[in-house]
């Protein structure tokens, strides 16, 4: 686990340096795209641009919705501590806000220059697990996100760390590794599926939210930091996973109409 690197009196947040790479790696690998699903590279650029934003307020909004019920059980903080009530109700992310949020960023981009959102769809199912594949990298350095108490193969034990309670010294599940060698597999995966073959429009992204739901689903179960939110058996992710599976299922099935498809292999290189 490495937090920050320390460049001289300057400290260096490896989540953030992470979340960076990933981002700008999969704008590049978006644009590669651009030919085949018919979308100039800078629209893809500047939706990115959008979608960034989105990702920011959306991961940090669902964020605070999960640790609401904390602040409002403690809720007297507030009038004697209200500046670290509002970091603590922020300071972190939660991925399928950011998931949601850079959604609707990338739509309402769409909306403001009179764009159809389509060919995005499967640009998005390519970039997506990239950027995340980075952002978990992000996690393990970082420390968050942490499995549960674990000594079968592949344990993981983190070193101290003041600013997570508990964490060291106890061999853990690796959860965050996990899901960034299964978010990397399936970027290949899709990338081969849109690149080489004529996906129909949203059906890479489909696939996608086939995929990832179900493992996210399944990988929360082994997750041991408290902070997620629950609600009856199962956390707000696994909540969210279950809403996401019918609509990938419905992406990846459906019946395009005529008038929908588009001959990418006749678009101009």
């Amino acid at each position: 686990m490495l937090p920050e690197i320390i460049l001289g009196e300057f400290s260096l947040p490896t989540y953030g340096l992470m979340a960076v790479i990933g981002f700008l790696a999969a704008i590049f690998v978006a644009t590669t795209l651009s030919n085949k699903c018919g979308m100039p590279k800078m629209d893809i650029v500047f939706a990115a641009i959008y979608c960034a934003v989105g990702v920011i307020i959306g991961a940090k909004l669902l964020y605070f919705i999960t640790v609401l019920p904390n602040i409002i059980k403690h809720i007297e903080l507030l009038s004697t501590s209200p500046t670290a009530v509002l970091l603590y109700a922020f300071s972190g992310f939660v991925f399928y806000g950011g998931l949601i949020g850079g959604a609707f960023g990338i739509w309402v981009y769409c909306k403001q220059f009179h764009l159809s959102i389509s060919p995005l769809m499967n640009i998005m199912a390519v970039a997506v697990p990239l950027f995340h594949g980075f952002g978990r990298l992000g996690c393990l350095l970082g420390g968050c996100c942490y499995g549960k108490e674990y000594h079968g193969a592949f344990a993981v034990t983190f070193p101290d760390n003041t600013g997570i309670k508990g964490l060291a010294g106890v061999e853990r599940f690796p959860t965050q590794l996990t899901e960034a060698i299964f978010n990397f597999v399936l970027f290949i995966l899709i990338y081969i599926f849109v690149k080489k073959g004529k996906p129909r429009s949203g059906q890479a992204l489909g696939i996608y939210l086939i995929a990832y739901p179900i493992e996210r689903f399944l990988l929360e179960f082994m997750r041991g930091d408290s902070v997620r939110g629950f609600f009856g058996p199962f956390s707000t992710s696994q909540w969210i996973s279950l809403m996401l599976l019918p609509l990938g299922l419905y992406l990846t099935f459906r019946k395009e109409k005529v008038d929908e498809a588009v001959d990418v292999d006749t678009l101009d290189d």
